[in-house]
């Protein structure tokens, strides 16, 4: 399949939404945002859990992480790579937060969790979901658990 960098899309997926999934990044992607709408709204489905997030490819194009944060103004970003992170420019104090690495003894992973000037909770994973066979499925969870979401600007009630 030849992979073209398109633009993000409103209103209808972008054509890489689609593409086969031999390393279980979707799934895994998906499963992080369940976890993390589900602390703030307990018993959301999974398909609205998914409606109310994106998932923004930035590459080479880091001008996307402004556009995304102005259209879609989150209450949490959360960077799957370092070079993401640091491109973004967001400015956080990081609680650092480790993952064991479960086949190898001694190494870990380091992702953070921080609250932006703005009220926005930042964080960067500890590892990346397609890498999901390099850590354990419950230190994840811990780590996604404990954004500071509470500190973040209120969410409103459905219907509101």
């Amino acid at each position: 399949m030849l992979w073209r960098d398109l633009p993000p899309t409103l209103g209808a997926p972008n054509e890489g939404f689609f593409y086969p999934d031999p390393l279980g990044f979707w799934a895994e992607a998906r499963r992080w945002v369940h976890l993390l709408l589900g602390l703030e709204m307990p018993g959301i489905p999974m398909s609205s859990a998914l409606a109310l997030s994106s998932l923004i490819h930035v590459g080479d194009h880091v001008e996307r992480i402004s556009w995304a944060r102005s259209i879609h103004r989150p209450h949490v970003v959360l960077f799957l790579d370092e070079p993401s992170w640091q491109a973004s420019g967001i400015d956080v104090e990081p609680s650092l937060h480790q993952i064991p690495d479960p086949h190898r003894a001694g190494q870990v992973y380091e992702g953070f969790w921080g609250t932006a000037a703005d009220g926005t909770v930042v964080g960067k994973a500890p590892q990346h979901p397609a890498t999901h066979r390099l850590y354990r499925r419950q230190d994840l969870d811990e780590f996604l658990r404990r954004a500071p979401l509470r500190a973040a600007r209120p969410v409103a009630a459905p219907g509101n």
